[in-house]
Formats: structure tokens, C-alpha cells, sequence
């Protein structure tokens, strides 16, 4: 692979042509020995290519994201940009510095310290040891750890250590960004934080590679999308138009795999608690803005005095945006009743969950949890042309001028 640091005749500041990566996977141990004894007279592995023939430019200070089911090479094309793992075969051609953020504290010393980290990676990065100094109150701030910037980081939790290499990549400005999911893991505040000064680096010229599977923040963030499907290019277009894709291909692959009712067995028979939920319309998985939302739900409720089912629809994040609890009347039988939950999807375009809590609620103030299926369901909200509300949920805010 070739990397070069020198301006190119374009104006593209990432290049990638017929990048490819080939893994030898072989049945037994033992087998390597043998490819190695027989010295390629015969073949005693399987190749199996993570990426094959993948292509495409990033502008300078252009945000593109890049979209796929797990599997399809997202991390193994972003790895060979970085640098951390070689290609089969194809090119890679930056202009500028290059940050990578890919796994979690990878290029961490465990036994160091996070001040003596953030000075090591600084350094690799390209900095000098006075601009590290200088720089080192304010990755110390964004990072929030506190007097933990003084303990190994064998000590750190995912979450901490994620603050901190988040700290360092965006604090060496690059030219080149490369973030591959380290946003997922973390508090939502923090989250939120990381977004705004990556909003700002792209603002003020810095190219960013972003892998996430959070739609909305992808549609929120990146002008362009690369869709990935089984290591090769299925599609580069604008984000919207690329998701809208990728959404589509998951809603069919749901129909495929559970059938076109989405049936969800929740638990095994025996003693109240959820039994099923599905969605009531046959498609189910996929709705445009404003679209009516039905989920039907069974439940066993016998030997329970004040039954009532809960129904929470939580973002990416599972953070809850809806809900609604339904007081369910018992009758002579075993107990065993169905709930038909109805709502619009007036939520930002993103992946949602239901989730599902069968409870014993003597009253509207307190209530025993008796089960809960937390994200049984799932299904994907996309908007049309025709967005104008802005926010997590849409509740017909309305605006006009005055006289």
C-alpha cells in the first residue's frame, strides 16, 4: 500500500482504488504447518476476501460515512486506510496528517498512565513536546476523567477510555479523520460533545471517514455515504439517497428471515409474563414520517390482581421517546390476553426499539415489575422530501410571523 503525506494533482485528501484484503482460513491447526512444508504445491486453506475491489475519493473537508451490516468490511476498510493492517492489494493515497479512532484504546500502553498516553500517542501523531504541553489542559477537559489522567489505564473503564483516545485524535487537528464506532460507548452528553467538535473540525477543514449504524446520525452528519455489502461496493451516493438503500435492504432482509408478520416469540411458556409481540401491518420494520405504527402483543397474566403491559419505543440509544401503559382487564380463563399498541412515526429519521414490561400497577403511582423484553421489536423511521420539524420527535410545533 502507498501512503503519501505530499499534495496530490486533485483535490481529493483520501484515495482509495481497488483496495483488497484476503484472510487464508484454515480447517486445522495443523494445516498452516503443512501449507508451509508442501511450500504452495497444495492448498490446505480456504481464502475468504473481507474487501475486494474497493474504490472511492474524499474531498478535503468533506464528512462521509460508511454504511453496512456487520461483516460487509467497514472496520477492515477502515484499518487498511489507517494503516493498521495491510492490503492484499489496491492503494491507499492521503494528503495531510492522519487520526485514527478505531478500537478502543488501541495504541495504549495498559501500564502507563493516561498523561503518559496521551503524551505518547500525541507525539506519534506528530506533535512536538511543547505543543503537547500546551494542548494537555485542554484534552484533560474534554476527556473528563479527572485524577484518573494520573492512574493506568488498566484501571479505566470502556467509557473513560474512549474519552481519552477521543481526547487525543481530534486534538492534533488532522487533516484526516477516521472514527469507527467509538461514539457508541459513552453517556449521551459525552456523545453529544464528540458530534459538536467533529462538526467543528469538518467546519474548519478537516476530512472525516465516519463508521457508524446510527442512521440519524449519519443522515445528520455526513453529505456522502459508501454502502458496503459482503466486502465490495454496493453504492456511493448522498446520504440520504445511500440509506434509504441500506434501510430498505434491512427491511427485506427482516421479511426474509422472520417472515412477513415479524413474529417475535418473547419466552418460553409458563408463568405470567410476555408471550409474543409482532407488527400488526404485514411491513412492518420500515415506515416513512408519519406513518401508523401497530404492534400486536400476547401476554400471560394469570394469577396477577392489577395487570398492566407496558410499551416504551427507545432510540439508537435506548433512550425511551414514546410510551403508553395498557391497564388489562382479566377474565374468567387463564389470563392470558392481547394488547394492540397504535402510534405515528413522527420521530428524526433512526433505528428505534420497543420495548415491553409486563407489570402488577395497583395504582397509577407504583407498580411491580413482573417481565420485561427490552427491545423485542425493531423498525427503521425515514423521512421524505417533505421534513420540517426538527428535534427527536415531531409535536406539530408550529411558527409564523407576527404583524
Amino acid at each position: 500500500m502507498s501512503s503519501e503525506a505530499e499534495g496530490r494533482a486533485t483535490d481529493a485528501a483520501l484515495s482509495v482504488s481497488a483496495l483488497s484484503k484476503c484472510y487464508q482460513i484454515y480447517a486445522r491447526p495443523q494445516d498452516r504447518l503443512l501449507q508451509t512444508l508442501w511450500r504452495g504445491r497444495r492448498t490446505f486453506y480456504r481464502e475468504f476476501w473481507a474487501l475486494r475491489d474497493v474504490s472511492f475519493e474524499l474531498a478535503r473537508g468533506e464528512a462521509v460515512a460508511v454504511i453496512g451490516r456487520n461483516g460487509s468490511g467497514k472496520s477492515t476498510l477502515l484499518q487498511l486506510i489507517a494503516g493498521t493492517l495491510a492490503p492484499t492489494a489496491g492503494s491507499v493515497r492521503m494528503a495531510g496528517r492522519v487520526s485514527a479512532l478505531l478500537e478502543l484504546g488501541s495504541g495504549f500502553n495498559a501500564e502507563f498512565t493516561g498523561r503518559e498516553n496521551v503524551v505518547m500517542n500525541a507525539a506519534i501523531l506528530g506533535l512536538e513536546g511543547d505543543e503537547i504541553r500546551r494542548r494537555m489542559p485542554e484534552i484533560e477537559a474534554f476527556a473528563g476523567i479527572g485524577e484518573f489522567i494520573d492512574q493506568p489505564v488498566k484501571t479505566y473503564s470502556s467509557g473513560m477510555l474512549m474519552r481519552l483516545a477521543f481526547a487525543v485524535s481530534v486534538s492534533v487537528e488532522p487533516e484526516i479523520l477516521i472514527v469507527d464506532e467509538a461514539l457508541s460507548v459513552g453517556d449521551i452528553v459525552f456523545q453529544f460533545r464528540c458530534l459538536e467538535r467533529l462538526s467543528r473540525l469538518v467546519g474548519s477543514g478537516t476530512t472525516l471517514l465516519f463508521v457508524s449504524h446510527d442512521i440519524g446520525t449519519v443522515r445528520a452528519f455526513c453529505s456522502r455515504a459508501v454502502y458496503l455489502e459482503a466486502g465490495r461496493v454496493k453504492a456511493i451516493g448522498s446520504t440520504e439517497d445511500i440509506t434509504e438503500a441500506y434501510i430498505s435492504d434491512m427491511h427485506e432482509a427482516r421479511r426474509r428471515d422472520r417472515g412477513a408478520a415479524f413474529a417475535v416469540p418473547a419466552r418460553a411458556q409458563g408463568g405470567p409474563g410476555v408471550l409474543s409481540a409482532r407488527f400488526a401491518d404485514a411491513a412492518g420494520a420500515a415506515y416513512s414520517h408519519g406513518d401508523a405504527i401497530e404492534i400486536e402483543v400476547e401476554v400471560e397474566a394469570a394469577g396477577l390482581a392489577c395487570p398492566a403491559l407496558s410499551a416504551l419505543i427507545q432510540d439508537s440509544r435506548l433512550v425511551a421517546v414514546a410510551g403508553t401503559v395498557c391497564t388489562l382487564q382479566r377474565g374468567d380463563g387463564a389470563g392470558r390476553a392481547k394488547v394492540r399498541f397504535a402510534a405515528r412515526a413522527l420521530f428524526l429519521p433512526g433505528h428505534y426499539f420497543v420495548t415491553l414490561r409486563l407489570e402488577e400497577r395497583p395504582g397509577d403511582g407504583s407498580f411491580i415489575l413482573i417481565d420485561k423484553q427490552i427491545g423485542i421489536l425493531s423498525f427503521e423511521v425515514v423521512h421524505g422530501a417533505q421534513r420540517t420539524f426538527r428535534g427527536l420527535v415531531d409535536i406539530g410545533m408550529s411558527a409564523r410571523q407576527l404583524p
